[in-house]
């Protein structure tokens, strides 16, 4: 990740000067620089990047987080309220950047683009990632095809999804580098394809291992990380893939000028109860980096931290009330809380943390799936960095938290909740409590972890039907339109078919 001082986010539309003759009218009144007819990939990139990082925020702060039981909102925490009429904050919504992908993808391979091309394979494999996920079965061969006439794409199985993105994932690491063309218009990375090498090799890590229950990864893990120079990986979180926002209110982060209810309203968003559990059993400083102290407390001198489960009945009656609770925090806040502390570029958009990385190195390196490095270096690599990378977030101006502050005493590590000793699923749960911490606000990565190894516990609410959620229903209009397709997606998911409690292919761990 690097600073990027001036965002290259160009609008696709042009003023015609006006012409007298109309011999050529349909040539005049054509668009040049409508998406299907450009010929500069640099004018499809910024958008597509800037689009992807504010849908990936405002989906995990709407959702994904919530159903991590990372943070607590009144209307999702119930899970009661789960429609079709709610699928593109799952995810789906991603499907209308494809078409802006997929035609760059076209350019770039038409002029030879190759750092174009593979970058445009990286996004492409997080959207379906994201998707498929969510969802389970997904139009993935024959998405994006309208032009040819497809418009009621066929469902690809999950199975076939992860083996088609890992695929395209290994020949972006391929191309990226490989042309000496200069990437303009990268908002994410100003350039840098050993950076975007270091984001496709992440993700196939990320995959390999979420479908380790179904697939031994142990072949390809270890051809990953056997050879770091073909396939390179984040080194820290400065090269992590995290979209850094600008300090002008046009460029913010999509929270800074949101709407936030006020203290008294039990609507807020606020830190989950789960969360304040975990963080205090460690002494773990990112509380306050997390969330805000309380209204009873945050002037006192002596700044309390409390969650709110989700699913509650009364949420205004937990604690005491709400100035016993704990909304989010300031790096996520938008300028309402208190415009002169809340600046526009302090958090960012989080694809994929470097943390998360060291974290998937931990477990293969635990279970045996690769032979490389020690699992307690790796997992020690990943806390450090966490506190590290908020450290360095927090403005010079913030007197709470401070970067100080965020930096733990060596007797942290040395817990016994946190330190790297104990039998092997005593270690592994210590890798998964903390990776899920790592995930913050990162997409619906906690969601999906805690599906996949049901760490941490959580536990549904009095308001839920009893349980929690494993994956999302399809929207209405594939019900609708899509029929037979979306039938044949009902049947590849088995059970009890397009249901909120019908687990994913990769999902089969005994929540």
């Amino acid at each position: 990740m690097k600073k990027i001082h001036k965002f290259l986010i160009l609008g696709l539309s042009a003023v015609f000067i006006a012409i007298s003759c109309t011999d050529n009218f349909d040539e005049i009144n054509t668009n040049p620089n409508q998406p299907d007819r450009l010929s500069d990939p640099s004018l499809l990139l910024p958008e597509i990047i800037w689009g992807i990082a504010n849908r990936n925020w405002d989906n995990s702060f709407d959702r994904g987080s919530i159903v991590a039981d990372q943070v607590s909102n009144l209307f999702v925490g119930s899970f009661n309220d789960w429609t079709r009429s709610d699928a593109n904050r799952f995810g789906w919504v991603y499907y209308d950047k494809l078409k802006d992908i997929d035609f760059m993808i076209q350019i770039a391979e038409e002029q030879g683009l190759d750092n174009y091309k593979g970058i445009g394979l990286v996004l492409r494999a997080f959207i379906f990632q994201t998707i498929t996920d969510n969802f389970g079965p997904a139009p993935y061969s024959e998405a994006g095809n309208a032009k040819e006439d497809v418009n009621f794409p066929k469902y690809d199985s999950q199975e076939a999804i992860y083996t088609g993105i890992l695929e395209e994932l290994a020949m972006a690491n391929g191309l990226l580098g490989g042309t000496t063309e200069a990437v303009v218009g990268d908002i994410l990375y100003d350039g840098d394809v050993q950076n975007w090498r270091k984001f496709a090799n992440g993700l196939r890590l990320r995959i390999l291992l979420r479908q380790s229950d179904r697939k031994d990864p142990s072949a390809a893990m270890q051809a990953i990380v056997g050879n770091p120079t073909a396939n390179p990986l984040f080194t820290s979180y400065a090269d992590q893939a995290a979209l850094e926002y600008l300090n002008e209110t046009s460029n913010a982060h999509p929270a800074y000028t949101g709407n936030v209810s006020d203290w008294s309203s039990s609507s807020s968003t606020r830190l989950s109860y789960n969360m304040e559990v975990i963080l205090k059993s460690m002494n773990d400083p990112r509380i306050s980096a997390f969330a805000l102290p309380t209204s009873a407390t945050a002037n006192t001198g002596f700044p309390e931290y409390f969650g709110v489960p989700n699913g509650l009945l009364d949420v205004g009656s937990w604690n005491g009330g709400v100035i016993n609770q704990s909304l989010i925090g300031l790096l996520w806040a938008p300028r309402q809380y208190d415009e002169s502390l809340v600046t526009p570029n302090a958090p960012q958009s989080v694809f994929m943390p470097y943390s998360e990385v060291q974290f998937i190195l931990a477990e293969a390196r635990e279970k045996g799936f690769i032979s490389v490095g020690n699992a307690g270096t790796y997992y020690l690599n990943g806390i450090k960095d966490q506190f590290d990378y908020y450290a360095s977030r927090v403005p010079d101006h913030w007197t709470l938290p401070t970067a100080a502050q965020l930096v733990p005493d060596p007797s942290y590590y040395v817990q016994e909740t946190v330190t790297y000793t104990g039998t092997q699923v005593e270690k592994l749960n210590k890798i998964y409590t903390q990776k899920w911490l790592s995930l913050f606000m990162v997409g619906f990565e906690a969601w999906s972890e805690w599906r996949r190894v049901g760490v941490p516990e959580i536990v549904a609410g009095e308001a839920t039907s009893g349980f929690i959620p494993v994956r999302y229903i399809y929207p209405a209009d594939e019900v609708r339109l899509n029929v037979d397709s979306y039938s044949e997606a009902v049947n590849m998911l088995g059970g009890s078919g397009d249901e909120i409690t019908t687990r994913v292919w990769w999902d089969v761990a005994d929540n």
